[in-house]
């Protein structure tokens, strides 16, 4: 079984399934409102277990109800929460998150809370023993530095979700093998608007691997200096909440696994597409299994990003 150390967010997350959004001083009926688990490496942590993988995560955990039901759903997960930071009299993120079915769209509502990061003298390389894959997301950069160098050090790829630039960011990215940028990171980062010439700028920052995804419109990925685009998987979207961090986490599995480059986009995918089946982040992970049969037989959509891949 592979291992794989995962640091970053948890959030709590209340998903509302609505047939239009109400306008003001109006009620709606919905036929249900669920809770559960959020945040990008929380649920990409969840993900790479469902999967398969064996699964670390290092967050900070708040002692609150949302933080007690986020602790007890990970757990529930198979997800090793055993070097987490609890903390007590903090409160946990939060969100709101207003599915426009129909449209498929999605309108969020979210509080921060008032945790704090994690400490980067806290950060224990022994941790990474017996790890195949580091995976990081965007919101611990200075912790994530402390595992990210000692990862180099024992030849371990490091998986970015490039979610969005903070301070740290531009430190981090050079020691991470893999980056998977949102569509405002690269650009933000590196100055560079076009999406292609985002991707070369953050390429000769050091990472091997980057790409950029585009949701149902796939990821565009540099391969040997060349734009590649891998498609999205067509599939019946219920809700795309989640999608992005669970197409990081399919990826940062298949990498972990000895999968190419371009077959683990394609793997990403295909785990992000089955996610959408059903409401939240969560209730939709596919096994291993359904992804595989997935990239066997399934439909790639037409949808291409909208830039050059010259």
């Amino acid at each position: 079984m592979i291992k794989i150390l995962a640091v970053g967010y948890n959030a709590f997350d209340v998903v509302v399934p609505v047939p239009e959004i109400p306008p003001s001083d109006s009620k709606l009926e919905v036929a249900e409102i669920m809770h559960g688990g959020g945040g990008p490496a929380a649920t990409a942590a969840v993900a790479m277990a469902k999967l398969g993988a064996q699964v670390e995560l290092i967050t900070v955990l708040a002692g609150d109800l949302p933080g007690l039901i986020q602790k007890n759903e990970l757990l529930a997960a198979g997800v090793d929460l055993s070097h987490c930071w609890d903390v007590k009299g903090y409160s946990s993120p939060q969100a709101v998150v207003l599915v426009d079915a129909p449209r498929e769209e999605r309108r969020i509502l979210w509080s921060r809370g008032d945790l704090p990061n994690l400490d980067p003298k806290m950060m224990d390389c022994d941790w990474l023993n017996d790890v195949d894959l580091l995976y990081l997301d965007s919101h611990e950069p200075f912790a994530s530095a402390v595992l990210a160098k000692e990862a180099i050090r024992r030849g371990l790829p490091i998986v970015l979700d490039a979610g969005n630039v903070r301070e740290g960011m531009a430190d981090l990215v050079p020691l991470c093998s893999d980056v998977l940028s949102s569509t405002v990171f690269a650009p933000q980062l590196t100055g560079k608007q076009e999406p292609l010439a985002a991707l070369r700028a953050l390429a000769a920052l050091g990472p091997a691997h980057v790409a950029m995804t585009f949701g149902k419109a796939g990821c565009l990925a540099l391969w040997e200096g060349s734009a590649q685009h891998v498609p999205a998987f067509e599939v019946s979207v219920r809700d795309t909440t989640g999608a992005g961090d669970v197409f990081h986490a399919g990826y940062a599995f298949a990498r972990a696994t000895g999968r190419p480059w371009l077959d683990s986009l394609a793997f990403g995918s295909a785990t992000a597409a089955l996610k959408c089946r059903d409401w939240g982040g969560r209730r939709g992970l596919p096994t291993l299994a359904e992804v595989e049969e997935l990239l066997r037989r399934g439909k790639r959509r037409q949808e291409k990003p909208p830039c050059s891949l010259g």
